[in-house]
């Protein structure tokens, strides 16, 4: 009876998700079908599809029939080709697509993650003057240096960044999903067929699959540990394989593998996934259970590593670095949130989103969805008109019933949950294509193959055997012309799309760079992307070579560059280097608006402000530390760094911009006090100098600005903080 039951449940689901397909596809997607239509059949790339459909209907009536061609290979031959193709082409992808170099910034927080594992290390420590040392998402924390994302993804990066081919990561982990698709696809697809071999041949033949692979981006990791998760609990818990513990293991491990790479991933996994093993459980209780309580209990110690690095990062468990970024750098600390309501979405410094005073809504929702299923139209297929295979195969599957809309509803579960799931999440995120859709998309593949394969035997229904032999073998024989053509034809929008790499000149920068004549520099950048691009080893800073940072002027650079005496400072212009001079006895700098983001701040939030911002006075480095009072007793203090030679008797000298209504503050050291009261009000925008008198040991210290009087609303803000020997 419960068979009955969830095959015309299966039945209702995948004719539901069909037709919602069908329908958004004609009513959202007609222009750019069509338009790929045309172009992957114009010129001679039409004259190509035309010739392998004759040749294909000619091998086909005389006795090769596509399905004897494609099974002609042995399965482990077949595997191996596929792998190493998969392999060969991400490579290729690496530098034919991204020119071999990080550029997105979600790449350079992977890379200092991996690069900081590399060399033996959980976390980097901060360097002195951090804010010469910065990666897109990452911050520094009290002297830690640490990226946001989840440490899954940079366990395995740091393998490649160890050996120097941080680049081959992601082509491998796409060449590994090959072999776990095809077990996949054979499972639900049948062993006894060819389906599980169109599968890999439209996973090969799709620029979705090369974009990711040219990056350094996680959504590899995430998309073979997701096809492994739900391959190794429906082997392990759910079917009645072989080695059936040693599938719950890994399926157990691999979703919380992927909770650690992709925290919203293995949710929308273990939805997905969960009345598959309800059933499971429903039809071999005891066994079932047992199999499930195994994969737990392999999941628990990944899952348990996971919490100990939040832990480590950010002091407790329960935060991720992720949250602790925001918390640092937005004013709406709790604003990268999942859901709908007032505030979420509120990251106006980090994303550049806001969504007013009711935050995120479903509507925005629906258009983030929109935005994101026209990338996956365009992108995920080698010829775009084939986006209509996985409602196909799925609308096949409810006429079918039986195992195929068992397995098939699991493939739409996938689909579903991950559209709905992204669908809480303000951020649009379609750099590569629907890269948040990446898990789903190798599994939606095995619906186009059930499309082609139930099409191969509606086509077998016809009548006079050499007109069905020739129709079948024209059309398959085209399927592969069809897809290489459609590659070819789509190969200018993923330039555009994903080609460009802006921030490191195409690759030209960084290669200027590598140039060992400047193994002994300490190269200034007017950039934060080519210093965490080239920044092989934050945790012995000097050990790269050559040493490169942000560039925040002469003076700042000048006290910068005495902590590195051995190294001959340049700066970068263009693809040039100028040779600059400073003086031996330079004080140190801290420019106030490179300080930002405060990693101790309480009653209030500091941020960058350029000049017109505050009164167009002329800032020592073009910005200004801006600290907004939100609260009675507001204070946060800043880390500085006294060099060696100059350590003892010395004079900081807090330069503010003094403004109508600025409070009057206190200031300490290291939590000591040494001035209070301080007045930093002023009948018009001015820069004024407070110099204090402190005595400072070698290394690292903390100035701290309260301000006890200030009320809501009042600003206070800093153009540097100077540090000078008194002798």
């Amino acid at each position: 009876m419960i068979e009955r039951v969830v095959t015309i449940a299966a039945r209702a689901l995948v004719a539901l998700i069909a037709l919602a397909c069908l329908i958004g596809l004609a009513l959202g997607a007609r222009a750019p079908i069509a338009d790929a239509l045309a172009a992957g059949l114009r010129g001679g790339r039409g004259v190509a599809v035309l010739l392998a459909i004759a040749i294909g209907a000619v091998a086909a009536v005389r006795g090769w029939a596509p399905a004897r061609v494609l099974a002609w290979p042995p399965r482990r031959w077949f595997v191996a080709g596929a792998v190493v193709i998969a392999l060969a082409s991400g490579v290729w992808a690496h530098h034919a697509i991204a020119r071999g170099v990080p550029d997105v910034p979600d790449e350079l927080g992977y890379l200092h993650t991996a690069r900081t594992f590399a060399h033996g290390q959980l976390i980097a420590p901060s360097p002195p003057a951090t804010e010469f040392f910065y990666v897109s998402w990452g911050v520094h924390d009290h002297d830690r240096w640490y990226a946001v994302f989840p440490p899954g993804y940079g366990v395995l990066l740091a393998g490649g960044e160890l050996v120097g081919a941080g680049g081959w990561v992601n082509p491998i982990l796409g060449a590994a999903l090959v072999l776990v698709l095809f077990l996949l696809a054979e499972d639900l697809l049948g062993k006894d067929g060819v389906a599980a071999r169109v599968v890999v041949l439209l996973y090969l033949a799709s620029w979705f699959r090369l974009m990711h692979a040219a990056s350094f981006m996680a959504h590899p990791t995430a998309a073979l540990a997701a096809a492994l998760a739900i391959l190794g609990l429906a082997r392990g818990v759910a079917g009645a394989t072989a080695h059936r513990r040693a599938w719950a293991g890994a399926g157990g491990a691999a979703l919380a593998f992927l909770g650690a790479t992709r925290q919203l991933d293995a949710v929308i996994v273990a939805v997905a996934v969960a009345p598959m093993l309800a059933l499971a459980l429903w039809r071999g209780r005891a066994l079932a259970a047992r199999r499930l309580a195994l994969a737990v209990a392999c999941a628990l110690p990944i899952a348990g590593a996971y919490l100990l690095y939040n832990r480590a990062l950010t002091g407790d468990a329960m935060l991720p670095p992720q949250q602790r970024y925001m918390q640092l750098k937005e004013r709406r600390g709790d604003c990268f949130r999942i859901g709908f309501g007032p505030g979420v979405g509120e990251c106006p410094i980090t994303q550049g989103t806001n969504f007013g005073p009711k935050g995120f809504q479903p509507k925005h929702a629906v258009a983030n969805s929109k935005k994101r299923l026209d990338a996956w139209v365009q992108f995920s297929w080698g010829w775009t008109p084939l986006v209509l295979l996985p409602a196909l195969g799925l609308l096949g599957a409810a006429v079918r019933g039986g195992a195929r809309a068992r397995g098939l509803a699991l493939v739409g579960g996938v689909f579903v949950a991950t559209v709905v799931g992204y669908g809480l999440f303000f951020y649009h995120g379609v750099i590569y294509g629907a890269r948040f859709y990446y898990l789903a998309w190798p599994i939606a593949l095995i619906a186009s193959a059930a499309a082609i394969v139930d099409g191969g035997a509606l086509l077998a229904r016809l009548r006079r055997p050499r007109v069905r032999a020739g129709v079948i073998g024209g059309l398959a024989g085209a399927l592969p012309v069809v897809l290489v053509t459609g590659l070819v034809a789509g190969w200018p929008a993923v330039k555009q799309h994903a080609g460009k790499r802006p921030r490191t000149g195409g690759g030209a920068l960084v290669a200027a760079l590598d140039d060992p004549r400047l193994d002994d520099a300490l190269v200034f950048v007017d950039s934060m992307t080519l210093p965490a691009t080239v920044t092989f080893d934050p945790v012995d800073l000097d050990g790269n070579h050559p040493l490169v940072v942000k560039d925040l002027g002469d003076a700042a650079d000048a006290g910068f560059a005495r902590l590195f005496p051995r190294r001959r400072p340049l700066r970068m212009q263009g693809k040039q280097f100028v040779p600059l001079t400073f003086a031996r006895d330079a004080p140190m700098r801290h420019e106030g608006g490179a300080l930002y983001p405060l990693d101790d701040a309480r009653g209030g939030f500091g941020e960058r402000a350029p000049a017109p911002a505050v009164g167009n006075v002329a800032l020592s480095g073009g910005e200004a530390l801006r600290f907004a009072v939100a609260a009675p007793g507001a204070r946060f203090s800043l880390p500085v760094w006294v060099i060696a030679a100059d350590a003892g008797p010395m004079t900081i000298d807090l330069a503010t911009v003094d403004h109508p209504g600025s409070p009057a503050i206190d200031v300490t050291v290291d939590g000591v006090v040494v001035a209070t009261a301080i007045a930093t009000e002023a009948p018009a925008w001015t820069l004024a100098h407070h110099e204090l008198a402190v005595t400072l040991t070698p290394g690292r210290h903390r100035v701290g600005v309260a301000l006890p009087t200030a009320q809501k609303g009042q600003v206070f803000a800093l153009d540097y903080v100077e540090l000078r020997p008194r002798r």
